[in-house]
């Protein structure tokens, strides 16, 4: 593979995996928990800094090793094989497809919506349709599927803005809320209000680390990475922030909590451009989704092209290395994976089919996932100490800022298996399947 990703296309992968569908129902989320204003603002701030601190450390591994799927290859080498291969594998057949399949069905459920939507055609087959029409395009080559990414999350930071300045400039204020004074909480109160705010927020921060498996396609890694990440994720908390003093303008806390999450966006809508206003919302949305999916689609093949670049050896089980073979199927023309990139296509359509909705999935792949994202920011401390030479790049505040991230995420894990044990075990018993297929190839003499 060639390395032609600049720093636009790569802000726009950061920018587009991140930017999907919680900033217009997230809020909403947050209002059941939060008693004043200021406790909104406070976490998708807090959210944002530990999602900065992350990014951060991850940006210095990725100038460090800026291969393709460059997180197996930083944890595999902070902590070993088996977790590398354990992030493959949660990737490759968890979170990966389901993460594709989710957003696509809930991209379906909004253009059959649509006035122009011909009747007939279901949800899971627009989402089906999104999934080959993006393979195609990242077939063409990977500046195919870079230009699109910029293309479609520039219009959708543009749809945004317009939507906060519309209700900024268009829509009346509600008196009330500018009048309410704030309320008294506790110290226990507020940490109740933060544990309970963060996941949410959070989910919404989630997508930064897909950047890093395009790795070896970025020109100029050690320059364009961190600054990307930087940029991404920096921008898109003071979006957020900007976003949440909009819709608290039009819509109070107190309303919030009574009307359903995904009403918020659209009662924003309506009041600053009027009736029409739920349909223009509609199409803002459809084209933020389908940012997201076109960075999924662009960098998860990568990750696995990386997984099948250490397995397709003839000392690997032979069934096993033609899978992976084919994996790392990369045509000279197009000089992408095109192997991976069918398969997660594949894959993809096969989870939409079988699971029909993004929350079936969601609550129990998100723990295993964020559990190797602790493991990718956390291999800073043990790589720094093992090369002992600096790189081109190093994150600032070491070693507080990878120290905090580690902490607040597994925090966070604690809590997800404390309030939602049943789902949350079902992802980490599928994540156990990994260890049984990792013996039996490690027994077949591949390391």
């Amino acid at each position: 593979m060639r390395r032609q990703l600049g720093l636009a296309a790569v802000v726009a992968l950061v920018v587009g995996d991140m930017l999907g569908t919680g900033v217009f129902f997230t809020p909403g989320e947050v209002a059941s928990v939060a008693q004043s204003p200021w406790q909104v603002y406070l976490l998708w701030g807090l959210c944002g800094a530990i999602t900065l601190c992350g990014a951060l450390t991850a940006a210095e591994l990725t100038t460090l090793l800026p291969h393709a799927g460059a997180s197996y290859h930083i944890i595999r080498e902070g902590f070993g094989p088996f977790p590398a291969f354990l992030k493959i594998w949660i990737e490759m057949w968890i979170s990966g497809p389901g993460s594709v399949a989710g957003v696509a069905i809930v991209l379906g459920e909004f253009a059959t919506q649509l006035p122009i939507a011909p009747a007939g055609v279901s949800a899971a087959a627009w989402g089906g349709l999104a999934i080959a029409a993006f393979s195609v395009v990242n077939l063409c080559g990977v500046r195919w599927g870079g230009r699109t990414q910029i293309v479609l999350t520039i219009v959708k930071i543009v749809g945004l803005l317009a939507l906060i300045v519309g209700s900024l400039t268009l829509a009346a204020p509600d008196i009330p809320a500018a009048a309410a004074t704030a309320h008294e909480t506790s110290l226990l109160g507020l940490v109740a209000v933060v544990g309970l705010g963060v996941a949410a927020v959070l989910f919404t921060y989630d997508g930064w680390v897909d950047v890093t498996h395009v790795a070896g396609e970025v020109k100029e890694p050690a320059r364009h990475l961190p600054l990307a990440l930087g940029l991404g994720v920096g921008g898109l908390t003071l979006l957020y922030l900007v976003v949440n003093y909009a819709y608290l303008r039009v819509v109070p806390l107190e309303a919030m909590r009574v009307i359903p999450t995904a009403a918020v966006a659209t009662t924003v809508a309506v009041a600053a451009f009027g009736p029409g206003g739920g349909q223009v919302l509609n199409v803002l949305i459809i084209v933020s989704i389908l940012g997201a999916l076109g960075g999924l689609i662009l960098t998860l093949p990568r990750l696995y092209y990386a997984a099948a670049e250490q397995y397709r050896d003839a000392t690997a089980p032979r069934r096993v290395s033609l899978f992976f073979r084919a994996l790392a199927w990369v045509p000279a023309r197009s000089a992408v994976p095109a192997g991976s990139v069918l398969f997660t296509a594949a894959l993809s359509i096969t989870a939409l089919c079988f699971f029909g909705t993004f929350r079936r999935i969601v609550t129990y792949f998100v723990v295993p996932v964020h559990a190797v994202n602790i493991l990718l920011v956390a291999s800073v401390f043990r790589l720094r100490r093992r090369l002992g030479q600096p790189t081109a790049y190093r994150a600032p505040g070491y070693p507080l800022v990878p120290a905090v991230y580690v902490f607040v995420l597994a925090l966070f894990l604690v809590a997800a298996i404390a309030y939602n044990p049943r789902d949350t075990m079902i992802g980490l018993a599928m994540t156990a399947t990994a260890l049984p297929v990792y013996v039996w190839i490690r027994g077949q003499g591949r390391p």
